[in-house]
């Protein structure tokens, strides 16, 4: 399968995601922008089960995943995974609640206590829509100005979505590897440890050679790193890279190979790198690290705010608490 384009499933471009064919019973659902939908997931048939990896971020994007895997199987997806707590890979839980969801007990536990304070949160600030219209309006700058639209459509189609929303976790749980022998593939779930989140889960079909990376992986995008350990995120992309995988599906970006491990390893590299030497020469003040500029190699990857927040990040950690 390996050197095969992806390419669209015709009849499943839905308005949250472009389903991609992988290889055969081995989907890609990749997020659109601005929809609701906000993190890839991943379709896989098994042979006596059908299994979801991550459930986007809304409820009506979950649905669109249920129905799109309707016609491709000719039955119901029967088994769903949780790769880690976010919400753009956990908020469509609820469409699943009556079948069987897996996560790591760390992922259960955090997926309900960050939840309740999200809605929390929303339910509290009923206008950040409107606020977040107005910074629209108000930013000049037309690459951010359409990161702001897109961020603008996901919170729309989550506050449509808010007064029934129900966080559903994981009914069953695992500490290590969790393996299902399928009749047409086996598939394994692999506890990563504290990389992108405090317990990131990847799904590898080694009879395919595909991983499904979650965020531990993003291509072609600045990743966030605040729930997250850099150090321990490059031990655990070093591991991913020693998977004989010809496809990688992200949680965020475009469907791509192990150059896309080592493009963020770079990142990562140069990131602590940079963050070590601001802190050494004094330079932690915000405006400080904005004027670093972006290595090149970076320049066009999808959220470049996220390059100084993550900068930012990494310096206040080196600091003295």
């Amino acid at each position: 399968m390996g050197g095969k384009p992806m390419t669209a499933v015709s009849g499943f471009e839905t308005s949250y995601f472009t389903l991609e064919f992988i290889s055969d019973g081995i989907y890609a659902a990749i997020a659109k922008g601005g929809t609701g939908s906000m993190a890839n997931a991943g379709i896989v048939d098994l042979g006596e089960q059908i299994l979801l990896f991550d459930t986007m971020y809304t409820p009506q994007a979950a649905q669109s995943l249920h129905e799109a895997a309707l016609p491709l199987f000719r039955r119901p997806i029967s088994l769903v995974i949780n790769s880690h707590f976010h919400l753009d890979h956990v908020g469509g839980n609820q469409v699943f609640a009556d079948l069987p969801i897996l996560s790591t007990v760390t992922t259960r536990n955090l997926m309900l206590e960050r939840t309740h304070q999200f809605l929390s949160f929303a339910k509290a600030n009923p206008g950040y829509p409107a606020i977040l219209q107005k910074a629209i309006e108000e930013e000049s700058d037309q690459s951010k100005r359409e990161e702001l639209r897109l961020q603008l459509g996901d919170i729309l189609a989550m506050d449509a979505a808010l007064a029934e929303l129900v966080p559903v976790p994981a009914s069953m749980t695992f500490g290590g590897v969790f393996t299902f022998h399928g009749s047409k593939r086996t598939a394994a779930l692999i506890p990563m440890g504290n990389g992108h989140s405090a317990c990131d889960t990847v799904l590898y079909l080694p009879d395919d050679q595909v991983l499904f990376a979650a965020d531990l992986l993003f291509t072609k995008n600045h990743p966030s790193i605040k729930d997250g350990n850099v150090p321990e995120w490059l031990r655990i992309l070093g591991k991913m890279d020693s998977y004989p995988a010809q496809v990688i599906i992200p949680g965020h970006g475009p469907v791509s190979d192990q150059q896309a491990i080592l493009d963020l390893r770079d990142y990562f590299t140069h990131l602590l790198l940079t963050a070590k030497q601001a802190e050494t020469a004094e330079r932690e003040a915000a405006d400080s690290l904005e004027s670093l500029p972006m290595p090149k190699q970076f320049e066009t990857w999808s959220l470049p705010d996220q390059y100084t927040a993550n900068l930012q990040h990494l310096v206040r950690l080196q600091q003295p608490s």
